[in-house]
């Protein structure tokens, strides 16, 4: 949107949209957190790739296509794009995980194609139903290490500037 002529510049979307793949012991025991939680209506993954086309086709240069929806368990697939596409640069990343291991992972999987200066975000950091996420956070950035930003309107989502 801030840059309609930047192709080199691409969102890539990871997601099951079957829910949660399995769950760790360190996700917690909210009655929220099960396999297959949060699994998506049947066909979403095509309403979201027109949604994607459609703004697609308000773009200066609609001919090139930006964006990339991978599915799949994120653990898996994360590894796999960045191994087949290693020219990959990431200034933005959004992690809505929810849990452990995925959140662990895919920290660990981009760490090396980070940009000084991105912007990591997360959803459920601090989130008492879904500590994993936080926990998968220290470990591989450390608490401590980041100034955590939110917005004062919505206490929930959160951000850190990678240095």
């Amino acid at each position: 949107m801030y840059e309609p002529y930047n192709y080199t510049r691409k969102i890539v979307g990871f997601d099951t949209f079957e829910g949660f793949p399995h769950i760790d012991e360190k996700d917690g025991k909210s009655e929220i957190i099960q396999k297959g939680a949060y699994s998506t209506t049947a066909g979403y993954e095509n309403y979201l790739s027109e949604i994607l086309n459609y703004h697609e086709k308000q773009s200066p240069i609609s001919h090139l296509k930006k964006y990339e929806l991978i599915k799949g368990d994120a653990t898996k697939t994360v590894k796999t794009y960045l191994e087949d596409n290693p020219e990959t640069i990431i200034a933005f990343a959004y992690f809505d995980f929810d849990l452990y291991e995925p959140t662990k992972v895919c920290l660990e999987a981009i760490i090396p194609h980070l940009t000084k200066g991105a912007v990591i975000g997360f959803d459920e950091l601090n989130c008492h139903n879904f500590p994993g996420e936080t926990k998968a956070f220290d470990e591989v950035l450390g608490i401590n290490k980041y100034k955590i930003y939110r917005d004062r309107n919505n206490p929930v989502p959160s951000y850190i500037i990678y240095e």
